[in-house]
This record gives structure tokens, C-alpha cells and sequence, in this order.
């Protein structure tokens, strides 16, 4: 699967584990949540849930589940080391950050793979919603 396009098990998998209503609870389990957040709205209405998901592999995925934002041509997923403000982030003061993908829609259900050793242990501490076009940042969610 290609970075932004609708998730397939993994995030099914992900979704019966944490008892999101509507998951499927019959997947059998293949690998470990390691991380959640819920978004909050900046720049545009956002909102959905966030899972950080280690495949057996070894692979980290992350799933973004009944994620809804405002249209932009350019709308990326970004991870950041830390929490940043708004301010921080449209400032280019945002900290270390790494791009994961662009979004096809802004609403629906989007898995990302992150690069072969990214460790969601190392400070990473947030996923941003950027829209590039507009230099804003539409959201954002703290990772626990």
C-alpha cells in the first residue's frame, strides 16, 4: 500500500485491539499499538484518531481512523519529535519532524509507513496535519 491511500488490515487490526466500535474483532492479531492521539483543530475543523502500530515485521505504521480536515491541494502527514504549539509549527519553529506522506482526500481512514528505523520510542511526540498550499497547519495530534 502507498502512503496516504485507505488502510487495509494493519489498521482493522489496529482499530479491534483498541474496541473502536465498527472494527472488525475477528482479525487475529499480528503486531503491537504502540502509541494513540486524538486530534484537535487548528487552522481548519480536525478531527479522527491516530494509532502508531508495529507490524511482527518489525515495520511502524500509522493509521489515522475517521480522520476529517479542511480541503487543501497539498494536506501532509507530518510526525514531530515533541508536542509544538501552532505557533511553532507555521513558524518553521516546530522542531525536528518527519514527513510521512501527502492525503488523496481530507477525510477517511489513511495508513503511513514510516521509514525503516524510525523509532516512535526516540521523542516522537505528535502527528501535524500540514496543508502545504496554504502554509497552515490544520491540526494536530499529541501522541500517549
Amino acid at each position: 500500500m502507498k502512503n496516504g491511500q485507505q488502510p487495509g488490515p494493519a489498521l482493522l487490526l489496529a482499530l479491534a485491539v483498541l474496541g473502536v466500535a465498527g472494527a472488525q474483532s475477528s482479525v487475529a492479531p499480528s503486531g503491537v499499538i504502540e502509541r494513540t492521539g486524538v486530534f484537535r483543530s487548528w487552522a481548519a475543523p480536525t478531527s479522527g484518531t491516530v494509532v502508531a502500530f508495529r507490524s511482527r515485521e518489525g515495520a511502524t505504521h500509522l493509521l489515522l481512523h475517521r480522520f476529517q480536515t479542511g480541503s487543501c491541494p497539498r494536506l501532509q502527514v507530518w510526525l514531530h519529535k515533541g508536542v509544538p504549539t501552532r505557533a511553532q509549527v507555521e513558524g518553521g519553529q516546530g522542531g525536528s519532524a518527519l514527513q510521512l506522506g501527502e492525503m488523496s482526500l481530507p477525510r477517511g481512514s489513511f495508513e503511513f509507513a514510516l521509514p525503516p528505523g524510525v523509532d516512535m520510542s526516540a521523542g516522537f511526540g505528535s502527528v501535524v496535519v500540514w496543508c502545504a498550499g496554504s502554509r497552515a497547519a490544520f491540526g494536530m495530534a499529541p501522541l500517549e
